[in-house]
């Protein structure tokens, strides 16, 4: 997905908005924390200059018809930060690895003042995105059912996150705050190696402490991420 990301869409409305008019957009709740975890998954947050403002990306290339409703779930979220003369993008593009063609679709939204605090966060000095330090006061359940969405997958009744393209020091971050995300109740998760990288496994003893607290933040299309008696094919 991360291909699809790089591309540059425009987003230029018929008329332009008004400096006033940008900052009177901000983001609420629930949006501030499901926000939180789309970043910590396939969300992206692009700054075309040093003094612009940013805008939030998000691109979906499993086109199956359960991803494809998630991914409706997504931009409606969004819709609110569209232009008015939004046109979803869709594209095909090959994966040089196995020789096949993909298709993805994707949205960018308007550049506005509210995304500048989440690219502040989020990226450093090289443009590359990171785990914010404060990451265990901003991930919430919310923001976890929609990073595991994302970046989930059950593996023998347990559960792996996909964090390949963060640090070992970031990973390390994210594992000791899903570790304390539920006070008492601490989640046992480790860390594995992968060729892409390394990914956090949370054990199947975890999983119904998962299941308790984010069920209700699930699309009822992507429940089978934290069920492993719900498959999709």
């Amino acid at each position: 997905i991360s291909l699809v990301c790089k591309q540059n869409y425009s987003t230029i409305p018929v008329k332009r908005l008004s400096k006033f008019e940008r900052s009177k957009l901000i983001i609420e709740s629930p949006l501030d924390k499901i926000i939180i975890g789309l970043l910590l998954g396939d969300g992206h947050i692009q700054k075309r200059s040093l003094k612009g403002n940013s805008r939030f990306m998000y691109a979906q290339s499993s086109l199956r018809l359960h991803h494809l409703n998630y991914f409706e779930n997504i931009l409606e979220l969004f819709k609110p930060y569209l232009s008015k003369e939004f046109i979803l993008k869709k594209r095909l593009f090959k994966d040089n690895r196995n020789n096949r063609e993909y298709s993805s679709v994707q949205f960018a939204t308007l550049s506005l003042p509210c995304f500048n605090f989440y690219r502040n966060i989020f990226y450093n000095s090289d443009n590359k995105k990171i785990v914010p330090l404060n990451i265990d006061n901003l991930l919430t359940p919310i923001g976890l059912a929609y990073w595991i969405m994302d970046d989930g997958s059950l593996q023998n009744k347990g559960l792996h996150l996909n964090t390949y393209g963060f640090t070992t020091k970031d990973i390390l971050r994210l594992k000791t705050t899903l570790i304390n995300m539920f006070g008492e109740n601490t989640l046992k998760c480790s860390i594995h190696k992968h060729p892409k990288g390394e990914r956090i496994y949370i054990y199947e003893e975890s999983m119904e402490l998962i299941r308790n607290n984010i069920s209700e933040f699930m699309h009822k299309d992507m429940l089978y991420k934290i069920n492993s008696l719900c498959t999709f094919k």
